[in-house]
């Protein structure tokens, strides 16, 4: 790394964190045998933090050297293999703290052994392998793929998009979901009015057991089962995590929450607005699939009832508001895994955000006849505070272009389900386009959740339904037996299946070596249920029901004729 200081004494810090991410990721662990290059006598480098070292070098221009440890497989970590090299940039480079707004130029001596670079940065000019950022911002948030695998490549709004498969995948399958993939980007850019991007790159790493994507100003890296990926409700919910991603090109890199820029990339950016940037993300990934053709709309509904079960089958709502969940997402909602009292106490900004989303487009779609929705709202803040003031909003002035948008006033009726820990009526909301919920059974809720381990079963959720609460059984405990009979992974669900809501068992359990017994009493839960279209609703409810369903997209001339599409202004993210 080479740098031109603007004092006498420089910091270099990696950052510890990835926007995006919300949790910190200590990225200096990965920073090994930092040292100056061919320093003058009187130089020095000093490390004086966990993520930070000072070099003076009298203001005079200087070099390091370090290396980078890079086998961490996710979408925000570095991933070095013969097969294929991600980088990461957050957790690649060093930046001066006083020079966040430097120019920065990025070389590779040779690309070798690979044949292809794919990054969103900018290629400099008569350099073979170097490209520039205008600032660390635009390098931190533009990853590097340096692969042998050929890109596949569409344009849509006069943008050229390549798609890079990385993984075991036939081309007759990279081909049928370039196709699709062309047609939920086509969707966004219509409905958003155009897309001021020249170039956008999906990587998609097509890796067993991995699930999960980080969003870029004109990039995503983007990971997915290989195994039954192009099946089914599975191929959906893969192009669903493509749309979310490409959507938040829009919301989150240029529609944000004021919190989320500038960065500080040594702390936490602190929000309780993320029921919008991803909350708002999670409702429009789904509702553009079904747009343009991808889900029908029973696929649609029952992924909604997805949602809204996941958040019943929690006590977690009635803990956390969606404020509280956004702005504790660095020490709890990211901490999910180790956490096995989150399920209970915690909720989801991504879900119970996409179910107030749903709602609020909902309600605007009603009140206006089906002439406004929530697109209508998104436009408006990116017109507004992404060009108009190059800065985010705060909640006030999103529920200001609820109402400029809409022209109507919907802070007092829905600010309760984001500020109180409150459910979201979603039914009432859907009664308005005229689908219903199906009428639920009795079924047998246990209250816990048990995973095999050596031949044991051995609890690894525990809900706080109030049977459970009034018992002692915690994660980890193995259990042995139930009113006297040995219960093993291939018979507890058969012996479950004798017991009826409101009676009660005793389970034999061993804690830390003793073996003890547990009085437990069933609960009741609805049956699987599902959202279901009342055809019999009234006219204007069924005019609306078809129009949220199919809502008309623009032509493609029309969305040439758009300001924003492919807008030569351009706003600075510090």
């Amino acid at each position: 790394m080479e740098v031109h200081p603007k004092k006498k004494e420089t910091l270099l810090s990696i950052p510890t964190w990835s926007p995006g991410s919300y949790k910190i990721r200590d990225y200096a662990k990965s920073i090994h045998k930092i040292r100056l290059e061919d320093p003058k006598a009187d130089w020095t480098l000093e490390q004086i933090d966990l993520d930070t070292w000072k070099v003076n070098s009298k203001g005079q221009p200087f070099k390091v050297s370090y290396l980078v440890y890079g086998y961490e497989h996710t979408v925000r970590t570095n991933y070095f293999t013969d097969e294929f090299l991600l980088l990461h940039p957050p957790g690649t480079f060093l930046y001066p703290r006083d020079g966040l707004d430097s120019e920065v130029e990025v070389s590779w001596k040779s690309l070798s052994p690979f044949h292809h670079c794919y990054t969103g940065l900018r290629k400099k000019e008569n350099a073979k392998h170097t490209w520039k950022a205008k600032n660390f911002d635009e390098l931190f948030d533009t990853p590097i793929l340096l692969t042998n695998e050929k890109s596949l490549d569409f344009e849509s709004g006069s943008c050229k998009f390549e798609l890079v498969v990385l993984g075991n995948v036939s081309v007759s399958d990279k081909k049928r979901l370039l196709a699709d993939l062309s047609r939920v980007v086509d969707t966004q850019i219509r409905l958003m009015g155009g897309t001021e991007n020249r170039y956008y790159l999906f990587v998609l790493d097509m890796t067993e057991s991995t699930y999960g994507g980080l969003e870029h100003m004109n990039s995503s890296i983007n990971q997915f089962d290989p195994i039954g990926a192009f099946n089914g409700e599975n191929y959906r919910t893969l192009l669903e995590l493509l749309s979310h991603e490409y959507f938040h090109h829009w919301n989150v890199k240029r529609i944000r929450p004021i919190a989320l820029g500038p960065f500080d990339y040594q702390k936490p950016n602190l929000t309780k607005e993320l029921w919008i940037a991803e909350g708002i993300t999670s409702f429009f990934d789904a509702y553009f699939l079904l747009l343009c053709g991808i889900y029908n709309p029973q696929q649609y509904l029952n992924k909604i009832w997805k949602d809204v079960r996941e958040l019943e089958d929690s006590e977690g709502e009635s803990w956390m508001s969606l404020e509280e969940s956004s702005f504790t997402a660095w020490t709890k909602y990211y901490n999910r895994p180790s956490d096995p009292n989150f399920a209970n106490t915690g909720v989801s900004y991504y879900t119970k955000g996409a179910i107030l989303a749903l709602s609020l487009q909902l309600r605007i779609f009603s009140d206006t006849g089906g002439d406004k929705s929530l697109l209508n709202v998104m436009r408006e803040l990116y017109e507004g505070y992404y060009l108009g003031k190059g800065r985010g909003f705060t909640k006030a002035e999103f529920f200001q272009s609820v109402k400029k948008a809409s022209g109507l006033d919907l802070k007092l009726e829905f600010d309760p389900f984001i500020s109180q820990p409150t459910r979201i009526p979603v039914e009432k909301y859907l009664s308005m386009i005229g689908i219903e919920r199906s009428p639920s059974k009795q079924k047998l809720e246990t209250g816990f959740r048990v995973k095999e381990e050596k031949g044991r079963l051995v609890f690894n959720k525990i809900n706080l339904s109030k049977s459970i609460r009034e018992t002692d059984l915690n994660v980890g405990d193995e259990w042995i037996a139930v009113d006297g009979v040995r219960v093993l992974p291939g018979n507890f669900k058969d012996i479950l299946k004798k017991y009826r809501p409101g009676q009660k068992a005793e389970f034999l359990v061993a804690r830390r070596g003793s073996i003890s017994k547990r009085k437990v009493k069933f609960d009741q839960k609805p049956s699987a249920c599902e959202f279901w279209i009342d055809e019999k609703a009234e006219r204007r409810v069924l005019d609306l029901r078809k129009k949220f369903l199919t809502m008309d997209l623009p032509s493609e001339a029309e969305a040439k004729k758009s300001p924003k599409s492919n807008s030569s202004k351009r706003v600075k993210s510090r």
